[in-house]
């Protein structure tokens, strides 16, 4: 064959391979007329020497874009397809499926005539209305590529290519129809054709049930009708390359039916290696130990290696995950997905934030992507920025006036931001056609040097060997290129909105192959059954050998189901494989790897899935310990046996075992020697010294120094009530909170502090302007508040309560409850002989070298012959009490703080510390209810909540409608006798309050104290009463990592008034 003409045809996904083989197997002379193809390069090769068609190519993308818009426009008259977006890939390969098989229109009609079956009447009938409306578009613009064999089967016929050439047809399992014109056309070109077929004989009469090569058997036999009379010659390749007798008399006895005891290997086995794992994840790690040791310790090359999986999906990541940390290079034969490159998510964010209005999620997404050359800092700023004030929508084309410290930054990256994006939305907008749209992005992506910017990122990828990724970079923009040409092509001037261009693009780029090439020769090939099966490996891994995969159970018979196929072929439409021939054209498949390697073979199969459920193994590991009865199988469930392989793996279980040492477990002495030779090694001794640190490593904070503690807070510690409660419920959170002021991201949101200040705002206005308010009735109330709110939410500084209609709703209900609120304070005003002496009253209070700060939210006074008389209001959003085992805990301080600071500078008598809640109050009821009842209720519902002074003269200073019975103003009640109910009133006498006012005062300095000594203890407070810790909804629970069972709390008492009042 010396200076003949060779060609090697392959299945596409092999050509690699095949190219490989030819090079190692043919010296580099001869190898000059020797060339790898596929049908689908023999059709372009052709078609360039023929000539004859002017049609553009078009490609799968192209294809799928076309049945996704015939789909979307005749869904209603579909009754199978057009329902959901799968139905693409269904007509997709249908109608490639009928193309490959010879199948046209008419074919088509012919079986709906015939057919009986309403259910194919109807799934065929829309089979054909999708493959009519797809013929039609298609004619004499475009070659589908899936015509292209059956073009070229027509052009041999007048092309010289092949003329008394040697061709060789490889790999292949099976021939479409298609394929078998244009065999017949080589044979009667060709000097010889030489056709590999994977099978035992060429007998064509086989049993399919019984006989593992009956696809293949059925291959040959449609190559005998092919050749149509031509002489066949039988040659039987023997397979010579095994160096392994384990592995060859497994190839030849696993089909076996029944395993003889002549079948069965019965010496030692050392080429043949069973494993059971736990689970995919010790697989692989499994797999990535056995192959160090095999390329460390047996002088085996990386690229000598393949790993076999049948779920690419199941394993993929974890391969990418662990190789990587064991140092193993790999190459994953997959077409690359586009959904996540820089350039594809660039330009369908552009696409997203038109067709979402601006939204910020969208924007971000555009921004994130690489292209607009902002820092990362400033991204993360902007965004945060973004969530604070709820920028969203319009809102991003106005000037940002926020009282923020980078406002000034944030309005320059806006205008960064927005300004082309609007550029490009305002030419599109009067002409939006799928034209417009693509030209314009096309200028959009030219004036923003995208392809630039791609071309730099790419140069640097290369220069840090990332040839992969920066291969895939490259491919992007040329897809992007062919899918904007056949989207011009195919739809033109079509009207069509942004959301439908999206869509359109984002199907293409689904169905867009990104090919991938290997990045270095010398790595393991991680390959899938059914894509790839390589040659000459040395050593193969098979994994997940569990019932369900090596065979699988696929009951989805797809959209035609076998008895539909079969009433097909008896009309003589010939379609590809049903579910039962798939089943044993997968049994060869199975056969083929389990034969591929030539010296080792490692099989694999796991006890359980990711999720923990229970997997059976394959009947194959039965079938193959009977073939091997000296076959050990080993795993990891009962197997601790130590293996060294990295350095850094080794380094990480290290660490572990000396964790399980410190834990009181034994560990193998080996690991002594390990820690002893790591401990020597310079590179890795600092590194062994932090990691013994951190085994030592509590979560106990310790104490921060004086220096620090005067760097955080100053020469005197300046500090509010509440900041001192918030100290006793955690030491640890106040530090994370106050000291290093560590906060969670700021979100969009109308929360407490929103709402309690605003509800606030309002009261201390309404009483400021309404000094009257005692004259006023309710009509004059609702008026003068519903002004006030208004006027409040004109301001800016309150834009957020209109924000959005879900705050619009939220402030409603709020005007609802300071309506509420005001009108029964005034109510409880007018029943009282107290005053309102100041809203929001500033507070200071100086304590040694601490000082007290904050704000009182009302003052009342009230005087009688005995003297004048204070009391202290708090407005809560939430129903609160006095509680004195909080107080004696130190986190419920504040009210006793400030009637203890005012009483003595105003010099007045403590009448009592209450707390008013602003709530929305919900009546419940058995009964039916009068009008009257339910005003009652919701009165009594406003009641203050606290500590009264035990005088019954205040009391009724208090509420002067109080005879007898409970009090609709405040917590007490008064028996038949005109006396106080002890049992039914929240009262302290005069001693009692200066023995609480004592208490708290010790309180403040002991807290004071342990802030100024730097002590951040985590240490939450957990409340016996209510069995509930601070901890439950602190933010910062993440980051202390408390655990009871290691940490100890503070603890609130369950103690009576009296026990509290004799400390």
């Amino acid at each position: 064959m010396l200076g003949k003409k060779i060609y090697i045809i392959t299945p596409e996904q092999f050509s690699y391979s095949a190219e490989k083989t030819l090079l190692r197997i043919l010296n580099a002379r001869s190898s000059i007329n020797a060339e790898v193809l596929s049908f689908g390069r023999i059709a372009h090769r052709v078609s360039l020497e023929v000539g004859g068609y002017t049609a553009v190519n078009l490609s799968k993308a192209g294809k799928s874009m076309i049945l996704s818009s015939i789909l979307d426009k005749n869904k209603s008259d579909l009754k199978f397809l057009g329902k959901n977006s799968e139905d693409i890939d269904i007509a997709l390969r249908f109608i490639s499926e009928l193309k490959k098989h010879n199948v046209y229109l008419n074919d088509i009609d012919e079986a709906i005539s015939k057919t009986e079956d309403m259910y194919l009447k109807t799934k065929l009938s829309d089979i054909n209305l999708i493959y009519g409306n797809y013929e039609k578009i298609i004619n004499n613009n475009f070659i589908d590529e899936e015509d292209e064999l059956s073009i070229l089967a027509k052009q041999l016929k007048e092309s010289s290519m092949f003329d008394g050439s040697y061709i060789y047809i490889d790999e292949f399992v099976g021939f479409t129809a298609q394929e078998y014109s244009i065999i017949k056309e080589l044979i009667n070109k060709a000097k010889e054709v030489n056709i590999t077929i994977c099978t035992d004989s060429l007998e064509t009469d086989i049993n399919k049930e019984t006989d593992i090569f009956a696809p293949s058997k059925r291959v040959v036999k449609k190559v005998i009708q092919a050749a149509n009379g031509v002489e066949i010659k039988e040659i039987h390749v023997q397979e010579d390359g095994y160096k392994s007798k384990e592995i060859k008399h497994l190839e030849q006895n696993i089909y076996k039916n029944v395993i003889t005891q002549d079948a069965q290997y019965e010496q030692n086995i050392k080429d043949i290696n069973l494993l059971l794992t736990q689970n995919p994840y010790s697989e692989i790690e499994n797999v990535a130990k056995n192959i160090i040791k095999l390329v460390r310790d047996e002088g085996y090359s990386y690229k000598d290696i393949a790993v076999i999986t049948k779920n690419m999906d199941e394993y993929e990541s974890l391969a990418r995950a662990i190789f990587s940390s064991y140092g193993i290079p790999f190459f994953i034969d997959k077409n690359g997905d586009l959904s996540t490159n820089i350039l594809v998510r660039y330009i369908l964010s552009i696409l997203e934030v038109f067709e979402k209005n601006w939204s910020s999620d969208s924007i971000f997404s555009y921004i994130k992507t690489g292209f607009l050359n902002i820092e990362k800092n400033n991204i993360y700023l902007l965004e945060n920025f973004c969530n604070k004030w709820g920028i969203r929508g319009k809102r991003w084309h106005e000037n940002w006036e926020y009282d923020d410290e980078n406002i000034e930054l944030m309005n320059e990256l806006r205008l960064k931001i927005i300004k082309p994006l609007n550029d490009l939305k305002e030419q599109l907008q009067n002409n939006r056609t799928t034209n417009e749209i693509t030209k314009n992005i096309y200028k959009f992506l030219e004036n923003n040097q995208i392809i630039q910017q791609l071309n730099k990122k790419i140069e640097i990828l290369e220069q840090a060997n990332e040839f992969v990724l920066a291969s895939e970079y490259k491919q992007s923009w040329e897809i992007l290129i062919e899918l904007f040409d056949e989207l011009l092509m195919i739809f033109g001037d079509e009207k069509i909105t942004f959301e439908k261009y999206k869509e359109l693009l984002k199907i293409g780029l689904t169905y867009s192959d990104l090919g991938k090439i290997p990045a270095t020769i010398d790595q393991v090939l991680l390959a899938d059954v059914d894509r790839s099966k390589p040659k000459n490996q040395k050593v193969v891994f098979v994994l997940g050998l569990n019932d369900g995969i090596y065979p699988s159970v696929n009951k989805n018979e797809g959209f035609l189901n076998d008895k539909d196929r079969k009433f097909l072929e008896e009309i003589n439409i010939e379609m590809a494989n049903g579910t039962l021939d798939n089943l044993y054209e997968e049994q060869l498949n199975i056969y083929k790897i389990l034969s591929l390697a030539d010296e080792k073979l490692f099989l694999f199969y796991v006890s359980s899935d990711k999720s923990g459920g229970t997997l059976r193994p394959s009947i194959l590991i039965s079938k193959i310990k009977k073939i091997f009865p000296k076959l050990q199988e080993k795993s990891d469930i009962i197997s601790s046996q130590t293996e060294i392989t990295t350095q850094p793996i080794t380094f990480k279980e290290l660490l572990l075992n000396l964790r399980k040492q410190k834990d009181g477990e034994q560990i193998d002495e080996l690991w002594e020697h390990i820690y002893l030779w790591f401990n020597k090694q310079e590179v890795w001794n600092e590194k062994l010294r932090i990691a013994l640190k951190g085994l030592e490593y509590d979560n106990e904070p310790e104490k921060i120094s004086h220096k620090n503690i005067r760097n955080l807070y100053g020469e005197t510690l300046n500090v509010s009530v509440s900041k001192l409660e918030q100290y006793k419920r955690c030491p640890f959170s106040f530090h994370l909170k106050y000291g290093i002021r560590l906060k969670e991201k700021e979100e969009f949101k109308l929360n407490p502090i929103d709402t309690g200040s605003f509800m606030h705002d309002v009261i201390d206005t309404f009483f400021q302007e309404c000094i009257n308010y005692k004259e006023m009735n309710e009509n004059q109330i609702e008026e003068a508040v519903n002004k006030i709110i208004d006027n409040k939410l004109n301001l800016k500084k309150n834009y957020k309560f209109t924000s959005t209609p879900k705050f619009i709703v939220l402030t409603s209900r709020l005007k609802t409850v300071i309506l509420k609120a005001i009108k029964y304070i005034v109510e409880q005003m007018k029943n009282s002989s107290f005053e309102i002496l100041g809203n929001e009253v500033e507070f200071r209070q100086k304590y040694d070298n601490v000082e007290l700060t904050g704000k009182i939210d009302r003052m009342d006074i009230g005087t009688n012959e005995d003297g004048e008389y204070i009391r202290i209001i708090d407005y809560k959003s939430s129903t609160k009490q006095i509680d004195l085992n909080e107080m004696l805990a130190g986190v419920q301080i504040q009210l006793l703080t400030y009637i203890d600071s005012i009483a003595n500078q105003y010099k007045k008598i403590p009448a009592g510390v209450l707390y008013y809640n602003l709530i929305d109050p919900i009546i419940k009821s058995k009964k039916n209810l009068t009008e009257k009842e339910i005003e009652e209720k919701i009165r009594k519902e406003f009641r203050m909540k606290g500590l009264i002074l035990a005088d019954i003269k205040v009391i009724k200073m208090m509420d002067n409608t109080l005879e007898t019975g409970s009090s609709a103003t405040i917590p007490i009640t008064i028996n038949k006798s005109g006396e106080i109910s002890k049992l039914k009133s929240d009262i302290v006498t005069k001693e009692e309050f200066t023995k609480l006012r004592e208490i708290v005062n010790k309180i403040i300095k002991q807290i004071s104290s342990e802030i100024l000594k730097g002590n951040i203890e985590l240490k939450p407070m957990y409340n016996k009463k209510t069995k509930t810790a601070t901890c439950e909804y602190c933010e910062y629970r993440t980051i202390c990592g408390f655990n009871p069972n290691y940490n100890s709390y503070n603890f609130i008492g369950n103690k009576t008034k009296e026990e509290i009042l004799q400390n």
